[in-house]
Formats: C-alpha cells, structure tokens, sequence
C-alpha cells in the first residue's frame, strides 16, 4: 500500500477484494456466463465500493475538527498542488487487469 516513493496505491487490494467477491458470489449463483457478464459484476462492484468510500468520506466531513470544509476538497486541493492525482500509473493498473484478464489485449 505504500511505496517506496511515498506514494499511496490500493490496487491489489482492491482487485484481491473484487476476486473474493466474484469466488463468493459464484459458488453461490453458479460461475459467470461469459467475459460481458464478469465485466458489468467488476462494474458494478467497483460502483458499490465508490458509493460506500463516498459515504464513509462524508461521514468524516462530519467531525469537529473538519468545521465547515469537508475533507474531500482538502484532498483535492492538496492532490492538484502535489500533482498525485496525475501520477496515477494506468500503465501498470492496464497490466494488472490484462494479467486478470479483466482487459482485452
């Protein structure tokens, strides 16, 4: 999760937390029809995990020590000025979903 560089990256965890997923919910429902199927489950996973990182952020724009500036726009501001946002390697998150196979050559 932290690099060496000082950077920050969740993208194994994420991919291992969306792997547990699909093992659970196919050895409920029965494997996944085809790679249409599997991209709109990673999809939707992906959509519940923003919506609860969404809530989970403005749960904490909630406490004192915040006051009146929710924490996202501090992030955002802080990102812009660093230019982290920008040095996301989408490169190397490409590969990780090839090697998945969650990405098409």
């Amino acid at each position: 999760m932290l690099e060496q560089d000082g950077s920050i990256t969740f993208t194994s965890e994420l991919i291992q937390i969306i792997d547990t997923f699909i093992a659970e919910y196919e050895a409920a429902q029965g494997p996944l029809r085809n790679d249409l199927e599997r991209g709109l489950v990673i999809s939707y996973v992906l959509g519940v995990m923003r919506c609860e990182l969404d809530a989970i952020w403005d749960g904490i724009a909630e406490a004192a020590v915040f006051g009146s500036l929710h924490p996202r726009a501090v992030f955002e501001d802080c990102a812009k000025k660093s230019g982290q946002a920008a040095t996301l390697d989408r490169e190397c998150i490409r590969e990780m979903l090839r090697k998945k196979g969650w990405l098409a050559d």
